[in-house]
């Protein structure tokens, strides 16, 4: 198993729960990379969506894991003032959806800084990674 340093990255805001899309994207003054209301097909055609959900791609790349993610918190701390009172909604749960797609027998290095993990925290948003 190696270290490996670039690879491909894929990091999104994700908010579930309770609400209406058309409204968090009023809110927020951007528009979804994807958006689906409780009950609607899901990837696979018999399931159906358990919940509300709103999906804005953040960052698509090759490149460092850290660097991606710090690349997305940039693009949400342009935003965070809407963002917050999103997030404070107790029907509304987000996370920030990191997805790296690693070879086999090769692992990125991850390491968050003080102050992406303060944006979190303060946010309320949790952070989930998948390597592939």
């Amino acid at each position: 198993m190696t270290i490996g340093e670039y690879f491909e990255v894929a990091v999104s805001l994700r908010l579930t729960g309770a609400f209406e899309p058309d409204n968090v994207t009023a809110a927020l003054g951007i528009a979804p990379s994807t958006q689906w209301r409780t009950g609607q097909p899901g990837a696979a055609p018999k399931l159906r969506r358990s919940s509300d959900g709103w999906v804005l791609k953040l960052v698509d790349n090759v490149g460092r894991v850290d660097d991606s993610v710090h690349e997305a918190i940039g693009r949400l701390e342009e935003i965070d003032g809407r963002l917050r009172p999103i997030l404070a909604d107790p029907n509304i749960s987000g996370f920030l959806a990191v997805s790296v797609d690693a070879p086999a027998n090769c692992w990125p290095s991850i390491s968050l800084s003080s102050s992406t993990l303060s944006f979190l925290a303060d946010t309320g948003l949790s952070f989930d990674i998948d390597v592939m």
